[in-house]
Parts: C-alpha cells; sequence; structure tokens
C-alpha cells in the first residue's frame, strides 16, 4: 500500500462508523498501550556516544511507530468489512432547543444520542461493540444450486410478453444414468379454497407440455414446472421419474387497470401521482443493519435516502407494527375490529391499499414463509385476495413441490434460488410493469433475518444489487420506497445486551423520493431533515402514506390514525418534545427511558417479579385449559432467578408522588424461559401500599419451539410450558 503523503495514511485508517455523529473518532479503536523498550542505554558522554544513543532512540521509535501500526491494522482487519460511513446529523436544522421556542434557536443532537430533548432520550451506541461482536459473525452466501435450472422466465414489460425459456443444452445433467430422454410440462397455480380455507389452498392446472421455450398466455402468473426422466426404450414410460422441479413467478398486467388508469388520466391531468413501494426485512434494527449489511447501509447513505433514527416500534412483533403501518390500529383495537382469528374479518379491515385503489392505484403484495407470514400465522389470512397482484398462492404450492434448504429453522433456499429472490424478483417486476402508473406494493421477507443476528450478512451484496436496480429500471424516479424493518431481533443473546434492549425496539428505516418530488417540495425535504433525529413510529409512517395520497388530489382527506390521533405524517415537522405517550408507544417499548442498574436483590424488584410471575399463572390457569375446561394446560411457573434490574432516571420526578418503571429480566422452572418486562411502581406513602402495573406486554427472550405445543394463542405461547406434548408427559 502507498500514499503520497501522512494525511493520505490517516485518513485510510481512521475508522470510519461515527456512532457519536459528531465527526470525532471513535474512541474505541485507540490504542492506550505504551510501547516501552526494554534495550540497555550505556551513558556516554562524548559525541560519538551520543549520536549512537539518538540512533538508537530513533530506531526504537520507529520500531515502537510500526508496532502500533500493525496492531493497529490487526484490529481493524475483523471490521473492515463492516466499516460505514456515515454522515453527520444536520446542526443547523430549525427547531428548539430549550424551553424559549423563538424561530433563532436550533436543535443540536447531542452526542452520543440520535434523539435528545426533555421527554425523549435515545442512545447512539456502537454497532461494532465488543459485546455485541462476540455473538456476530459474518456469514459468506452459499447458492442453492449448483446446477442451471432447465427453465427460466423471459419477459418484456412494454408489451406484456412473458416466455417460458427452455434450456435444452442442461437436461443432460439432470438425466440419471439409465435415462436418455426427458419430458417437461407447466402447470399454472391459482388461488383455491374458500371460506377458511381460501389463503391456504391452491389449484394447478392440467399439464400443458413443451419441447421448447413458447410463450405463455397473458392470463398466467404462477407456474409449476415438472420434468420426468426416462429411457427411449421403455415408450410407455413406465419408469419415469420426476428429475426436476421449478416455479415462475410473473407479474402480469390486469386487464381491468388499464381502463382504470386512463379514467384518473382523463380526470387529473395536471397530477403525477407518486407510487409507493414499500419493501421490508423481518427483525433487522438500525445497528445490526450497520453491522451485517455495511454494503447495503453505504449504499443508502451515499444515494440520498433519507434515515429515521429515532423510528421506535409500538408493539412486540410483526402483525401489530404492520397493521399501525397499514391501519392505523394497535393491537387491542386490530383484534377487536379486525379479528384475523375470525373467518373473513381481514375482509373487512380498511388497509391503507383499499384507499391507494380508490386513487387509481394498482396494489400488490407479496411476503415469504407461507406459514409464518403475517396474517397467517395463527390466523386466517384473507377470504378475497387483497391486493390486485397476490404472491401467497405461489408461495403455498412452491414450498410444497421445490427443495428446501433450511437455514436458523427457516427456508432459506427454495429450488434454485432463496426465498427471499422470489420476493424481491418480484416486487421489481411488479414496480417494472406498471412503472408508468400509480401503484402500491408491499413486499416482506422473513426468511435470512427472522432469527439470527448474523444470518442478513450473507444476503448484503444481493440487498444492494436489488436497491441499485430499482435505479437502474428507472423505478426511483416515479416512486417513493420505503425501505424498512419491524423491529430488531427479538430473542437470542444478543437481548440480555444493553444494545440488544435498544436494537429490539428501534428497527431500521430509509425513505426514497423522486427529484421531482423533492423539487416540487423542498419543505418536505427539509422536515425529513429534521426528523432524522426526532421520535417518529409506525402510525407516523401510515399517516405518511395517506399525506402522499392527498397530495395526488385524489381523493378527499383521509381520517388521523385511529389508535394515535395525534400522530401525523413524516413529512411534516415532527414535535421535538415529544414523548412516548405523545406517540402512543409503551413503556415497555420506549427507548427514550433512560435506565440505571439497581441491585437485583431489591425488595422492590424482589416483589415486582413475584407480580409479574403471578400474573403469567393466573393467565394461563384462566386461558389455557382443556376443552372440557376441567385441566390445565400449561404447567404453573415458578421463579428461578433475577438476571438484572434496573430503574427509569429522571431528575424531574418527585418519587414520593411519582411512578418509576423498572425493566427486569428473570428467568422461571420448568420451562427455563427467560423474561423481560417493564413493571411500572406506584408509592402510595400514605397507607404504606404499593401497586405494581405491567407496561405493554411481556418478552420472552429465547426461543420457546415446541414448549407450548398444546395452544395456539401467540400471547400464551410465550409462556406456556405443555404438560403433555405429543403424547408424551413433559
Amino acid at each position: 500500500m502507498s500514499h503520497n503523503n501522512n494525511n493520505d495514511l490517516k485518513a485510510d485508517l481512521e475508522p470510519l462508523i461515527d456512532v457519536h455523529t459528531t465527526g470525532t473518532r471513535n474512541s474505541r479503536w485507540k490504542i492506550n498501550k505504551k510501547f516501552k523498550s526494554s534495550g540497555l542505554i550505556l551513558k556516554r558522554r562524548d559525541s560519538k556516544g551520543y549520536q549512537e544513543k539518538c540512533g538508537r532512540i530513533r530506531l526504537l521509535a520507529i520500531l515502537g511507530a510500526f508496532c502500533f501500526l500493525l496492531i493497529y491494522l490487526s484490529n481493524l482487519k475483523p471490521y473492515q468489512h463492516m466499516i460505514v460511513r456515515i454522515p453527520e446529523d444536520d446542526k443547523n436544522l430549525p427547531g428548539p432547543k430549550d424551553n424559549n421556542t423563538s424561530s433563532k434557536n436550533y436543535s443540536i443532537v447531542i452526542p452520543g444520542y440520535n434523539v435528545y430533548s426533555p421527554q425523549c432520550r435515545i442512545l447512539s451506541l456502537d454497532p461494532l461493540a465488543s459485546d455485541v461482536m462476540r455473538l456476530f459473525s459474518k456469514e459468506d452466501f452459499e447458492p442453492c444450486a449448483k446446477k442451471h435450472p432447465l427453465t427460466t422466465i423471459e419477459q418484456n414489460f412494454d408489451d406484456d410478453i412473458a416466455k417460458l425459456i427452455y434450456h435444452r443444452g442442461f437436461k443432460s445433467k439432470y438425466l440419471n444414468p439409465d435415462q436418455n430422454q426427458i419430458e417437461c410440462c407447466y402447470q399454472e397455480i391459482t388461488r383455491g379454497g374458500s371460506n377458511a380455507t381460501a389463503d391456504d389452498k391452491y389449484n394447478l392446472s392440467k399439464c400443458v407440455y413443451f419441447d421448447q421455450s413458447i410463450e405463455l398466455p397473458s392470463s398466467i402468473e404462477f407456474i409449476l414446472v415438472q420434468c420426468k426422466g426416462f429411457n427411449g426404450k421403455d415408450k410407455e414410460k413406465k419408469r419415469a421419474k420426476t428429475v426436476y422441479y421449478n416455479a415462475h413467478a410473473i407479474v402480469r398486467r390486469k386487464e381491468n387497470m388499464q381502463k382504470i388508469f386512463d379514467n384518473f388520466k382523463t380526470l387529473y391531468p395536471e397530477n403525477r401521482p407518486l407510487s409507493v413501494l414499500m419493501v421490508g426485512i423481518d427483525s433487522v434494527s438500525r445497528l445490526n443493519l450497520i453491522r451485517a449489511m455495511p454494503m447495503t447501509a453505504q449504499h443508502l447513505y451515499d444515494t440520498g435516502w433519507f434515515e429515521l433514527k429515532g423510528y421506535n416500534k409500538m408493539d412486540d412483533n410483526t402483525f401489530p407494527n404492520l397493521m399501525a403501518i397499514l391501519v392505523g390500529y394497535n393491537q387491542s383495537y386490530s383484534y377487536q375490529e379486525c379479528n384475523p382469528k375470525a373467518v373473513g374479518n381481514l375482509d373487512k379491515c380498511p388497509f391503507i391499499w383499499k384507499d391507494f385503489e380508490k386513487a387509481g392505484y394498482v396494489t400488490g403484495y407479496a411476503e415469504d414463509e407461507a406459514k409464518i407470514s403475517t396474517f397467517n400465522y395463527h390466523k386466517y389470512g384473507f377470504v378475497n385476495q387483497p391486493t390486485t397482484n397476490y404472491f401467497r398462492p405461489f408461495a403455498l404450492a412452491a414450498e410444497k413441490y421445490l427443495k428446501i434448504k433450511y437455514k436458523s429453522s427457516l427456508k432459506f433456499c427454495l429450488g434454485f434460488q432463496n426465498y427471499a429472490d422470489f420476493i424481491y424478483q418480484y416486487a421489481l417486476d411488479f414496480a417494472s410493469v406498471y412503472k408508468n402508473d400509480p401503484f402500491f406494493g408491499l413486499f416482506w421477507t422473513n426468511t435470512f433475518s427472522h432469527n439470527e443476528l448474523s444470518d442478513p450478512s450473507s444476503m448484503d451484496e444481493k440487498i444492494k444489487f436489488y436497491l441499485e436496480e430499482l435505479d437502474n429500471r428507472g423505478i426511483l424516479n416515479t416512486s417513493a420506497v420505503v425501505f424498512f424493518s419491524d423491529h430488531g431481533l427479538r430473542f437470542g443473546p444478543v437481548r440480555q445486551l444493553l444494545t440488544g434492549w435498544l436494537e429490539e425496539r428501534l428497527p431500521f428505516i430509509f425513505i426514497w423520493l423522486p427529484q421531482w418530488f423533492k423539487t416540487k417540495h423542498p419543505e418536505i425535504v427539509q422536515n425529513l431533515k429534521i426528523n432524522r433525529n426526532r421520535l417518529s413510529n409506525p402510525y407516523d409512517l401510515h399517516m405518511t402514506l395517506k399525506h402522499i395520497l392527498e397530495l395526488s388530489a385524489r381523493i378527499d382527506p383521509l381520517p388521523q390514525a385511529l389508535s394515535c390521533p395525534e400522530c401525523q405524517s413524516i413529512f411534516k415537522e415532527l414535535p421535538w418534545n415529544r414523548s412516548c405517550a405523545d406517540a402512543k408507544i409503551d413503556i415497555h417499548w420506549c427507548t427514550c427511558t433512560v435506565y440505571t442498574t439497581i441491585d437485583k436483590k431489591d425488595s422492590i424488584v424482589k416483589q415486582a417479579v413475584n407480580y409479574v410471575v403471578n400474573y403469567i399463572n393466573v393467565n394461563l390457569d384462566t386461558n389455557a385449559r382443556m376443552p372440557n375446561n376441567t385441566k390445565p394446560l400449561c404447567a404453573r411457573l415458578k421463579l428461578k432467578s433475577i438476571t438484572s434490574a434496573k430503574k427509569s432516571v429522571n431528575n424531574d420526578v418527585d418519587v414520593t408522588k411519582k411512578n418509576l418503571s423498572y425493566l427486569i429480566i428473570f428467568d422461571v422452572s420448568p420451562s427455563n424461559a427467560k423474561f423481560e418486562t417493564t413493571v411500572e411502581y406506584f408509592p402510595n406513602f400514605l397507607t404504606r401500599k404499593e401497586k405494581f402495573e405491567i407496561t405493554g406486554s411481556i418478552s420472552r427472550l429465547n426461543e420457546y419451539s415446541t414448549q407450548s405445543a398444546c395452544v395456539n394463542t401467540d400471547n400464551l405461547k410465550k409462556y406456556c410450558y405443555c404438560l403433555k406434548h405429543n403424547g408424551r408427559s413433559t
């Protein structure tokens, strides 16, 4: 390595992750060890001896500097692939910095925080901190198949022609030694079933044979390809065996949509509606995006995407956080108004894509892992197809027939490619087919991120490719793109760290806006810069989608998010001194609170934990019983140990009058379940009585796997340790 000057060398060695966003070097990289020579220096008074002494000193200094550099580089090397340059937060953005709300004041982001106000202080932590890096390892991408597939799809998006390409040159690679002939056919995959099974069944048409590349009918969206190998001497093909399966998803223009597009263009010739593409990755925090997917993160920072560093989830898992975005409902209201455990209720729910359809948009939705998908895991899903283009029938058929390779208990490979590849390719094709027309699409992946901290790292280069492809296809010129997650990793060893506590609650979110839209709305650009360091949440994203619709002038003003009437579009400036209470985020999920570690043997801590364990047992005893209600299904839990205890810190709180929050992690037997809970303590110093209240829900920090197979309610599964399972006592 050569450098023109010392500044170049310094630039190369300077750590590039600025976790405090102050432009200063991360102190984690500093080497504090002093190098001292153990060599003997003779005391010489003559000039020659003095020169020799100086020479030795220079030599030792050079050797010391070399050793320092060597150790520095060796420490840096394991993380070189993870270094991300993060832009500094703007320091000249308007907003109050104290109680004086004069427009002359400015809101400066305090070093060490992503959000800083009297009501909310969200820490900025090092994504490469040593405690979390002990739990992380970079994973290489492993291809799903060594063979080239026999069939692929070639599609012209302009004229909507799709061809099934038959690669005859590869057929010999699929034949067994006793086979010399191959015969292929395809079946159309369509949605099947009705009522309770409508979202879990699919139909396969009669097999259509082909021996060369063919053009597919314009009505076909999904196909399953099957090839059988046989010996030419076996004329009746009695010994023919299936040697190849593949499945192909094709986005086709719906015939009825063109008329809708034309009608709206006639009604609103002056307006250019902004399309919306939402691309989500389950369980990826902001910090883990930087840690596990540095190439993707760097691309986002370098190409002008807007980030929200204070985006705080509002509930535990995917369903409530997406319902807040798509409907504006919290968990309890979602079950009250759209109970997914009752057939047909989700169809009645006012999903945001229905508003987009009313405004003349085409809609699409795709998600991998059919069994655990957002609207189907312990839920009935949709009786009627929810969006114009709907991926689920393909997912069900592909999971049935294609070879599956599991990673971290998830379907990482589906046939010849990653399951996630199907989703991202479908998203690209959906946006390409409708590039010149308004669209709304939600595309969600679970299979490479849901279960392990390190798993997303294997997909870094691929995700970056798909983001670049959005630009290459011209999609970024017409669309607002929301690239986001629902929450961070919710279980595993990392969750017992401060980093893990924050990461679970702070998913990543980046937003892209086309240049023409930014030119037309400079106030939105300014507000997004301001909101980068403000507390935001899924309800705000819901209101942003409604804001986009209102800007199209194709629809009347839409109502506020029902579960958070004060929440607003992130295209508007969010309140500087916003609290979690203002944003309708329960204390248990709130990252604004500052906690201090306390003695886990504290009497209040013990009382609080006993209160929580009793709460869980009462819940299980009441709601987890045999059908005849005579016997309990789950074992009674007992406190095993308290792992950690923290207490909220608020200098403005008078503890004789106000409540305090306790954040406690504890283990129970016989399940060895590890729980995290936030308990509010209400001291009553007049009557000498205490009151505890659990805020939000109780988090399960380790997996329950099959421990809770005897119950099918999400809330009970994390608590239950089945007394009997698979005919065996546990």
